[in-house]
């Protein structure tokens, strides 16, 4: 596995790596892993889970031992329910674990995504609830059993702390909606970002069949370049009637038809 993200090459938005906005969801940000043919990359899910009244810790709680909301989506991270966590008043969010969490052998592009899979989850949470001061950037502090600098994974050296690796987060993403959501049927809101693609952002929308398949309900779709902000986000409203749904992002460049970063979400409008 390659230290950098193969899309760092492909000019991720300047603003995809900022956290979370403060959230009412009784919800904890969680990220997640998800191989495919382009790398390894990041993915956030929205996890319900019992509250302990520390949203960083509930939220680290499950990505080490709740499962994910979507097939694919995995951690290498081991379970434990040893977890220390405490805030500054300048960002820093410290995080305790114990040695155990991090006894995988992996190589050094597989222990970097590790490590931000906990500095994404740990500041998104934080960000989510509320718990971060203005204008300063979120860090994560690693200790492992209480140590700095410790020596994880085998054979990789921990800093003394983390910022987000925006090149990790996957080039499309699905923001809503969410895969296994329930919907109300009439406007459902197709939120996502993405890197820039020189032909473009297409999906595909179809709809669950009485045999258990999939039919397609439209024509592809192509995100026009006028719908996608600068930070990469776009937007569209998607008329639908109760039923179930798979819906699939994909980028394209020109020249060619080749399926870039393919992304799919599951879900149900009632």
């Amino acid at each position: 596995m390659p230290e950098s993200a193969a899309s760092a090459a492909a000019r991720l938005p300047a603003a995809s790596d900022g956290v979370e906005k403060l959230s009412d969801k009784e919800m904890v940000p969680v990220y997640w892993m998800q191989a495919n043919n382009d790398g390894v990359y990041l993915y956030r899910e929205y996890a319900n889970t019992q509250s302990s009244g520390d949203p960083v810790t509930d939220a680290v709680t499950y990505l080490l031992n709740g499962e994910p909301g979507k097939e694919g989506w995995f951690t290498y991270l081991k379970p434990s329910n040893d977890i220390g966590v405490s805030i500054s008043a300048d960002n820093v969010i410290t995080l305790d674990l114990p040695q155990r969490v991090f006894s995988a052998k992996l190589d050094e592009g597989l222990a970097r995504r590790s490590i931000q899979q906990l500095v994404f989850t740990g500041t998104a949470a934080a960000a989510n609830a509320g718990l971060l001061a203005n204008g300063t950037t979120p860090r994560l502090r690693l200790l492992v059993d209480g140590s700095t600098n410790a020596t994880v994974f085998n054979d990789f050296r921990l800093e003394s702390e983390y910022q987000r690796d925006a090149s990790l987060m996957a080039p499309i993403w699905i923001i809503d909606p969410q895969n296994g959501v329930e919907t109300a049927s009439g406007t459902v809101k197709l939120n996502g970002r993405s890197i820039s693609f020189s032909d473009g952002i297409y999906y595909q929308l179809e709809k669950g069949t009485a045999s258990n398949d999939w039919a397609p309900i439209d024509e592809v779709e192509r995100i026009n370049p006028t719908e996608v902000a600068e930070d990469g986000s776009f937007t569209r409203d998607l008329t639908l009637a109760p039923g179930e749904y798979r819906i699939t992002l994909w980028g394209q460049n020109s020249g060619s038809q080749d399926k870039i970063a393919r992304v799919t979400s599951m879900f149900e409008v009632r």
